[in-house]
């Protein structure tokens, strides 16, 4: 196991080698050994250095190499970790990681990510002003994948006032009547 200290360490030198890489595929290749490397070191003490990084940039707003921080949340998921992901989505900061965060919630552990759910939905009206479009399409995602009641909850946005929100939710209705009907005719 890697001493205490040392997730930040991998980053730091995965980083150098990925922004030095040939090209793209050895960058790839490189990030993927990052994650095996990182699930060598000791889960308790990657979520300490982990929320420690988030407690500091939620303050700093500098979010440096943010992708593989808040990547390495779903090498060691924990449920630790929402309450945190959920504040980086408050941010009002553009240079926040918002887009890793839905990602990460969207892939973790079905019984952690459903955690997130509720925290999730309060956090869509009033949306946060710096979500970009991919966040807010990222955001639907996220909860079609984690929750039951998806379409339930996103059918209230369709007539947002948000034109963003209201085009996604359109989206995902009409993804979700075209799987009904697509189900339909395959049990005939």
């Amino acid at each position: 196991m890697e001493e205490s200290g040392s997730l930040a360490r991998l980053i730091t030198i995965y980083v150098y080698k990925m922004e030095h890489a040939a090209d793209h595929n050895e960058a790839h290749k490189l990030r993927y050994e990052l994650g095996d490397r990182v699930g060598e070191l000791v889960p308790a003490e990657v979520q300490q250095e982990i929320i420690a990084y988030i407690s500091e940039n939620l303050v700093t707003k500098a979010w440096v190499h943010a992708h593989e921080w808040i990547g390495s949340v779903l090498i060691h998921p924990s449920p630790a970790y929402i309450d945190y992901l959920l504040r980086i989505l408050d941010e009002e900061d553009t240079n926040a990681p918002h887009y890793w965060t839905l990602d990460a919630i969207e892939y973790m552990p079905e019984e952690m990510a459903e955690l997130a759910i509720p925290g999730l939905k309060q956090r869509i009206e009033p949306i946060n002003p710096s979500w970009s479009y991919a966040v807010i399409e990222k955001y639907f995602e996220t909860i079609v994948w984690n929750d039951e009641d998806a379409e339930k909850f996103i059918s209230s946005f369709v007539d947002s006032p948000n034109e963003m929100v209201a085009f996604r939710a359109k989206y995902w209705m009409e993804t979700f009547e075209v799987e009904r009907e697509e189900d339909a005719e395959g049990e005939d």
